[in-house]
């Protein structure tokens, strides 16, 4: 039975593949990768394989009920269990650990194979953690675990010597811009934020190119108007504002919006080096020498590591303004 739509991944799938064939899966897997790579997409697809009803040469039918209701996330023995939300600091509770291993206590209700996914599973409480130690080393017949990582540091060394690792890459530019193509959205926007989204689909697919497009006019504009440091901080505090909400900063949001000017300036760079095909934004690059430009797309990936760990972020942007506008870096 084949694995089925799961974007790129070729070594991941040609793995399971082999060892749903060879029926030697393991009873527990850790898959290790970037988030929006396709890692729980495969543990469906492989839960699929397993439990089709009436599978094909090409993979499952897509038809029988086993099918539907797993497309219809109502399949009693596919199990998820994720953080409540996004933030870092958000962990996986330890009730809603035990209760997807009370669910292992009995045979799978549909009489294939049951697959308990763990999303996020570094967010693991130490509680959650221990609950899972004895079911992660031994579960029942028929019950098969899939903890998601972005890295195998992020859970217990008594975990991961418990699980098969399976490592997935990220997507290329090209295979996300073809998927978001598939799914109706325009040529131009596709290309755009699969140069942004840095090999993940879900990213991708999250992305406001218009926000985007947006705060790229307003830094450029900034950086034309000169001005000092004074009227660079109250414009920092006005972009960090808008990233701001209830559970704190959004950095990754503010690092995000930085995207854009370092491709900005990525594509000034390839377009000084006479590689004007190259370029991912619409419209003609700045003009640029390549010495220049390549120092501000330095500038800003270097704001956007600060920003991201945790400095001051009116501080980074006020310095990466000062910075950029040393050298003429806008056109």
């Amino acid at each position: 039975m084949k694995l089925t739509g799961v974007i790129g991944q070729r070594r991941a799938l040609s793995q399971l593949q082999g060892e749903l064939e060879a029926q030697r899966l393991a009873h527990a897997y850790m898959f290790v990768g970037p988030g929006g790579v396709g890692r729980a997409t495969t543990a469906q697809a492989l839960f699929a394989a397993m439990n089709c009803a009436e599978p094909t040469p090409e993979g499952p039918c897509g038809h029988c009920g086993p099918c539907h209701r797993l497309a219809a996330g109502t399949h009693e023995d596919f199990l998820v269990v994720a953080p409540p939300s996004q933030a870092r600091s958000s962990q996986i509770k330890v009730e809603a650990v035990r209760e997807a291993i009370r669910a292992t206590g009995f045979a799978p209700f549909g009489g294939g194979k049951r697959l308990i996914l763990i999303k996020q599973a570094g967010h693991l409480n130490p509680a959650s953690a221990n609950a899972l130690l004895k079911t992660l080393e031994e579960p029942p017949p028929n019950n098969i675990l899939v903890l998601t990582v972005s890295d195998a540091k992020e859970l217990l060394p008594t975990l991961v010597s418990r699980c098969r690792k399976v490592n997935f890459l990220p997507l290329t530019a090209e295979e996300i811009a073809a998927e978001l193509v598939r799914r109706g959205q325009d040529e131009t926007d596709a290309r755009l934020k699969s140069g942004l989204a840095g090999g993940s689909l879900g990213r991708a697919l999250e992305m406001d190119t218009e926000a985007l497009r947006r705060d790229l006019a307003r830094l450029i504009d900034q950086l034309g108007a000169g001005g000092q440091a004074l009227e660079d901080w109250g414009f920092a505090e006005e972009l960090v504002g808008a990233h701001r909400g209830s559970g704190g900063i959004d950095r990754e949001g503010i690092s995000q919006a930085l995207d854009l000017l370092a491709l900005y300036f990525r594509d000034a760079a390839v377009s000084a080096a006479g590689r004007d095909g190259l370029t991912w934004l619409p419209g003609r690059p700045a003009s640029l020498d390549i010495e220049s430009a390549c120092r501000a797309f330095a500038r800003v990936r270097r704001a956007q590591g600060q920003i991201l760990g945790n400095a001051a972020p009116e501080l980074a942007l006020v310095v990466l303004l000062a910075g950029l506008k040393e050298a003429p870096t806008h056109a």
